[in-house]
């Protein structure tokens, strides 16, 4: 069983980005979309509850 592994090449994957900036970006992206979401909560439960 261990001969079958031995025979596959190792698959070729992309490179990691260079810089965090990709990464914070995407964070970034995440806490507005959480924040709007908190936002309209908000306001939807000032309207039903006043």
């Amino acid at each position: 069983m261990s001969n079958t592994r031995d025979t596959r090449t190792p698959r070729e994957t992309e490179p990691l980005p260079k810089t965090a900036k990709p990464a914070l970006l995407f964070l970034l992206f995440l806490a507005a979309v959480v924040l709007s979401i908190a936002a309209a909560a908000y306001v939807v439960d000032r309207m039903i509850y006043g």
